[in-house]
Protein backbone atom coordinates (compact mmCIF):
# COMPACT_ATOMS: atom_id res chain seq x y z
CA UNK A 1 0.00 0.00 0.00
CA UNK A 2 1.27 3.46 -0.88
CA UNK A 3 -0.29 6.55 0.70
CA UNK A 4 0.63 10.14 -0.06
CA UNK A 5 -0.48 13.67 0.54
CA UNK A 6 0.96 17.18 0.71
CA UNK A 7 3.76 16.86 3.26
CA UNK A 8 4.20 13.13 3.60
CA UNK A 9 3.91 9.60 2.31
CA UNK A 10 4.19 6.01 3.48
CA UNK A 11 4.87 2.75 1.62
CA UNK A 12 3.83 -0.40 3.48
CA UNK A 13 4.50 -4.01 2.50
CA UNK A 14 1.87 -6.35 3.91
CA UNK A 15 1.52 -10.11 3.98
CA UNK A 16 -1.68 -11.82 2.94
CA UNK A 17 -3.06 -13.44 6.07
CA UNK A 18 -6.44 -13.42 7.77
CA UNK A 19 -5.04 -10.64 9.99
CA UNK A 20 -3.07 -7.51 9.11
CA UNK A 21 0.63 -8.38 8.82
CA UNK A 22 3.01 -5.47 8.13
CA UNK A 23 6.30 -6.82 6.76
CA UNK A 24 8.12 -3.52 6.35
CA UNK A 25 7.67 0.15 5.54
CA UNK A 26 9.15 3.52 4.74
CA UNK A 27 7.61 6.87 5.58
CA UNK A 28 8.36 10.55 5.28
CA UNK A 29 6.63 13.22 7.30
CA UNK A 30 7.79 16.57 8.63
CA UNK A 31 10.96 16.35 6.56
CA UNK A 32 12.09 13.15 8.31
CA UNK A 33 12.40 9.82 6.49
CA UNK A 34 11.86 6.56 8.40
CA UNK A 35 12.58 2.96 7.41
CA UNK A 36 12.07 -0.49 8.92
CA UNK A 37 15.41 -1.60 7.46
CA UNK A 38 18.13 -0.85 4.92
CA UNK A 39 16.47 -3.14 2.37
CA UNK A 40 13.62 -0.59 2.28
CA UNK A 41 15.89 2.44 1.94
CA UNK A 42 17.68 4.91 4.16
CA UNK A 43 15.93 6.51 7.07
CA UNK A 44 15.59 6.81 10.81
CA UNK A 45 14.86 3.31 12.11
CA UNK A 46 11.30 2.50 13.15
CA UNK A 47 9.37 -0.71 13.76
CA UNK A 48 5.73 -1.70 13.80
CA UNK A 49 4.37 -1.05 17.27
CA UNK A 50 0.83 -2.15 16.53
CA UNK A 51 -1.30 -2.76 13.50
CA UNK A 52 -5.00 -3.45 13.31
CA UNK A 53 -7.61 -3.82 10.60
CA UNK A 54 -11.33 -4.06 11.20
CA UNK A 55 -14.03 -3.68 8.59
CA UNK A 56 -13.11 -0.71 6.43
CA UNK A 57 -10.51 0.70 8.87
CA UNK A 58 -6.75 0.21 8.95
CA UNK A 59 -4.60 1.52 11.83
CA UNK A 60 -0.81 1.26 12.12
CA UNK A 61 1.58 2.82 14.65
CA UNK A 62 5.32 2.80 14.01
CA UNK A 63 7.58 3.20 17.04
CA UNK A 64 11.26 3.64 17.77
CA UNK A 65 13.28 0.38 17.95
CA UNK A 66 13.20 0.50 21.78
CA UNK A 67 9.37 0.72 21.69
CA UNK A 68 9.35 3.87 23.80
CA UNK A 69 7.73 6.43 21.50
CA UNK A 70 5.24 6.39 18.64
CA UNK A 71 7.01 8.05 15.69
CA UNK A 72 4.48 7.79 12.85
CA UNK A 73 0.83 6.73 12.74
CA UNK A 74 -1.47 5.91 9.86
CA UNK A 75 -5.26 5.83 10.06
CA UNK A 76 -7.12 5.10 6.83
CA UNK A 77 -10.50 3.80 5.82
CA UNK A 78 -11.90 2.34 2.62
CA UNK A 79 -14.17 4.69 0.67
CA UNK A 80 -16.46 2.53 -1.47
CA UNK A 81 -17.65 5.56 -3.46
CA UNK A 82 -14.14 6.57 -4.56
CA UNK A 83 -12.82 2.99 -4.48
CA UNK A 84 -9.71 3.98 -2.51
CA UNK A 85 -8.23 4.16 0.95
CA UNK A 86 -7.91 7.63 2.48
CA UNK A 87 -7.14 9.08 5.89
CA UNK A 88 -4.36 10.62 7.93
CA UNK A 89 -0.61 10.08 8.32
CA UNK A 90 0.66 11.88 11.41
CA UNK A 91 3.32 12.31 14.07
CA UNK A 92 3.57 14.53 17.17
CA UNK A 93 3.78 17.71 15.06
CA UNK A 94 2.41 17.09 11.57
CA UNK A 95 -0.85 15.76 10.11
CA UNK A 96 -1.09 14.85 6.43
CA UNK A 97 -4.33 13.90 4.69
CA UNK A 98 -3.45 10.97 2.41
CA UNK A 99 -4.95 8.93 -0.41
CA UNK A 100 -3.72 5.38 -0.88
CA UNK A 101 -3.38 2.76 -3.58
CA UNK A 102 -2.90 -0.94 -2.99
CA UNK A 103 -0.12 -2.87 -4.62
Amino acid sequence: MYCEGAGGHVAINMGRLVVLNVLGATAEIGGVTYSTGPERGKGTPFVVGQDFAEGDNLMIDFVDPDVVEILVSLRVQWDATDQQWSGTLYNEVDRVEVSCVAG
